[in-house]
C-alpha cells in the first residue's frame, strides 16, 4: 500500500532487458532510451520526489545483476526502496520481461505504472491484467506529474488525462491528453539519473511525430518541433558536463522542417569550431533526402556521419502497400549519393512484409 504520510517518495523507472538474441543488444550496452530519461527529469523537479532510471541493458560491470537476466531488483529494493515503479514499454519484445518485473514489485506492494509505444488498443487491457496499476497513454511528461500527485492523494485520479486503470474490474480510459508542442518548458534530459549505466552514445531529439504515413509505423501525427537552439543546448550541455562526443538524434525523420534543420546544422558546425571539439552524430532519414545536396552538405559539416535509412524492401508491391512512396529502381543511386557525401549508410529492412491479398509479383521468387 502507498504510504501517504511520507515526506519523500521514490520513483524507479525500469527499462526492461532485451531478449538475449536481439539486434539492439550490443548497442544497448553503451546507450539508453531517451523517453524514460525525459520522464525522470520532469519528476526530479517535483517537490517530495526522488527518481532513478535502471536500464537493464546497461548496468556496466558492477551493476546489480540477477542470476538470470537484467537487474537484481531484490537488491535495489533493499538498498533504495521505491514507492512507485515505472516501466518503459518501447519495444514489444521486452514486454514479457516487463511483466515479470512488474509482478515482483506488485507482490511487494508497490504501485506500478507502464508507458511506451507498445501500450495501445488491446495491449492496455493486457497490461492492466499483468500487475500494472496504471498505463500512461502517449507522451508522459505532463501526465506523470499529475498521476503521481493523484497517487499522493492530492488530485482525483479520474481527472488525470491520458491514463488507463481498472475500477471494479472495468478498464477506465480517461480523456486523451493532447501531445505537447512547447518543449522549452521541459527540463533538458538529465542522464545522471540513469544509475550504473555507462553511456557513450547519447540520444537527443528535436522533433516528435512524422509527416509521412508508412503503414507499419506507430509514429504518426503532425510533427511537433523544438527549436534548433534547444537541441544545440542539449548537446552542448552534455559535452560540457559529461564529455559526451557521440549523439543519436532520435527524430524519426531528420530533415523535416528543412530550413530549420539546416539552421541547426550550421549552428552545430559553428559551435564545434568555437569550442575546438569534433562531435559524431547519427540520424534517421528518408532515402529521398539524397535529392537535397544543400541539406546533405550541411549535415556533413555538422558532424553527422551515419544515416539510418528505412529501405524496407526492394519489392515494388511491398513498398506500395507500406506507402513508402519510393521506387526500388532508385534505391541504389540514392544510397550512393549519401555514400558519396561521406555518410555511413545503415540500412533497415522488413523481410516478408504481409500483404492483404494475393499479389502477382513482377520479380521472381529467386530475385526476391
Amino acid at each position: 500500500m502507498f504510504d501517504v504520510s511520507k515526506k519523500r517518495y521514490r520513483l524507479r523507472i525500469i527499462i526492461p532487458a532485451y531478449p538475449v538474441f536481439n539486434i539492439y543488444s550490443r548497442v544497448a550496452k553503451g546507450t539508453t532510451a531517451l523517453g524514460p530519461v525525459c520522464i525522470a527529469s520532469v519528476v526530479n523537479e517535483m517537490e517530495g520526489w526522488d527518481v532513478e532510471v535502471i536500464d537493464e541493458n546497461n548496468l556496466r560491470r558492477y551493476g546489480p545483476r540477477s542470476d538470470s537476466i537484467g537487474a537484481d531488483h531484490k537488491f535495489l529494493q533493499r538498498v533504495r526502496p521505491a514507492d512507485v515503479v515505472g516501466f518503459y514499454g518501447g519495444l514489444t519484445s521486452t514486454i514479457p520481461r516487463l511483466y515479470e518485473i512488474a509482478r515482483f514489485y506488485k507482490n511487494k506492494g508497490m504501485i506500478t505504472i507502464a508507458g511506451g509505444q507498445h501500450f495501445v488498443e488491446d495491449n492496455i487491457a493486457e497490461a492492466l491484467s499483468s500487475d500494472i496499476d496504471y498505463v500512461v497513454i502517449g507522451e508522459g511528461e505532463e501526465t506523470i506529474k499529475e498521476l503521481l500527485r493523484a497517487i499522493e492523494g492530492k488530485e482525483n485520479i479520474s481527472e488525470v488525462k491520458g491514463i488507463a486503470y481498472r475500477n471494479n474490474g472495468k478498464v477506465i480510459c480517461t480523456p486523451k491528453r493532447e501531445p505537447p508542442t512547447d518543449f522549452d518548458r521541459f527540463p533538458l534530459p538529465d542522464f545522471s539519473l540513469v544509475r550504473y549505466a555507462r553511456i557513450k552514445l547519447y540520444p537527443v531529439e528535436r522533433i516528435r511525430g512524422c509527416g509521412m504515413d508508412c503503414e507499419f509505423c506507430t509514429v504518426k501525427g503532425k510533427p511537433r518541433y523544438a527549436t534548433p537552439k534547444r537541441l544545440l543546448e542539449c548537446i552542448s550541455s552534455l559535452l560540457e558536463t559529461r564529455d559526451a562526443r557521440h549523439f543519436f538524434i532520435v527524430d524519426d525523420l531528420f530533415g523535416q522542417q528543412r530550413d530549420e534543420t539546416i539552421r541547426f546544422c550550421n549552428m552545430l558546425r559553428d559551435y564545434q569550431k568555437n569550442v575546438g571539439r569534433k562531435l559524431d552524430l547519427s540520424v534517421q532519414i528518408r532515402l529521398d533526402k539524397a535529392q537535397d545536396p544543400e541539406l546533405l552538405s550541411a549535415m556533413r559539416q555538422a558532424g553527422i556521419n551515419m544515416v539510418a535509412i528505412g529501405f524496407e524492401s526492394p519489392i515494388e508491391e511491398e513498398l506500395e502497400v507500406m506507402r513508402k512512396h519510393i521506387k526500388p529502381e532508385n534505391m541504389v543511386s540514392l544510397a550512393r549519393t549519401f555514400h558519396n557525401f561521406g555518410f555511413l549508410v545503415h540500412g533497415m529492412f522488413i523481410f516478408g512484409y504481409p500483404l492483404k491479398e494475393s499479389v502477382n509479383f513482377k520479380i521472381s521468387a529467386r530475385e526476391r
